[in-house]
């Protein structure tokens, strides 16, 4: 390396053929410091920059810090919308680049990324616990923060089925009312939907009036539950008579009952439709007779 450095120190800026990452880019990605400090007094700004990037997605702590040491102004570099430093470390779940980010640029946990979303978005989506600990404590305002589709860190965690990064998330009682923008569903709508059974209960137990809220289709979280076939997380919702008929009739009105209607008016004129209408409606008596044992078993 040093050979090649002293003969044409320009192979030090080239970058690759798709003018991304340079030859301290590939150093810092594999964790290989002595070469990285052969090649630092090298680079300009912008190999930097880049550099930092590689250290932050793969958790290079020392390299971070001998980054900083060496220009500290890299923590006030405007990211725009890319990936931040702290949204890639985040992301990844390196704990300790995280804290070593706060450390020297703590503004930069206010920062936004595509789709509007921050570092703590990015790690209550991927479960690390440690981390969110990490951004709670230094900004707790960050709980709140929306991303573009209205999604709350806490919202993430949620769908994605992070049961302990929800319990860390859910101490605020206004964070757990937050809807989404697609279709107003709540917390316990996402959770029942992917058969999220602990998350459920403990939302329950924290908001049982979310139980009852429906979303713009008229869903609620038991219909949610039932129409995706997650029995455990529906055995969780305190069934009523009228809920239970309630949640039968929009299920099977909307995935069989009107789809086949609709097919037999559509075959009206021809001969088929009576012996398909008449031959369709006892599966239906049938199906809905059937999912009544299942909810009352």
């Amino acid at each position: 390396m040093q050979l090649l450095i002293s003969i044409k120190p320009e192979l030090a800026k080239v970058r690759n053929t798709n003018r991304t990452r340079t030859a301290l880019d590939g150093a810092v990605r594999k964790g290989h410091n002595e070469v990285v400090e052969q090649l630092l007094p090298l680079a300009d700004s912008s190999h930097l920059e880049t550099a930092m990037l590689e250290a932050a997605r793969k958790g290079h702590a020392s390299i971070m810090a001998r980054l900083f040491a060496l220009k500290p102004s890299l923590a006030d570099t405007d990211w725009y919308r890319d990936l931040s430093p702290l949204h890639l470390a985040a992301k990844n779940g390196h704990e300790e680049v995280v804290a070593q980010l706060l450390a020297f640029s703590p503004q930069s946990c206010d920062a936004i990324a595509e789709c509007d979303q921050t570092a703590l978005h990015l790690a209550a989506e991927s479960g690390h616990d440690k981390i969110v600990e990490q951004f709670i404590a230094h900004s707790p305002a960050l709980i709140d923060a929306l991303d573009s589709s209205d999604h709350t860190a806490l919202f993430l965690a949620t769908i994605k089925g992070h049961e302990t990064t929800v319990l860390r998330l859910a101490h605020n009682p206004d964070s757990i009312d937050v809807r989404a923008q697609q279709f107003h569903s709540n917390l316990l709508h996402e959770a029942a939907k992917n058969g999220h059974a602990k998350i459920v209960a403990e939302l329950l137990a924290r908001r049982p009036a979310l139980a009852d809220e429906a979303d713009y289709t008229g869903r609620t979280p038991l219909f949610c539950a039932a129409s995706e076939g997650h029995q455990e997380a529906v055995e969780l919702f305190p069934l009523t008579t009228e809920q239970v008929l309630l949640a039968l009739f929009s299920f099977f009105c909307s995935s069989f009952w009107f789809p086949s209607f609709s097919f037999s008016l559509f075959l009206f004129p021809s001969p088929l439709f009576f012996p398909l209408f008449f031959s369709l409606f006892p599966l239906f008596l049938f199906a809905l007779f059937s999912s009544f044992l299942f909810f009352c078993k």
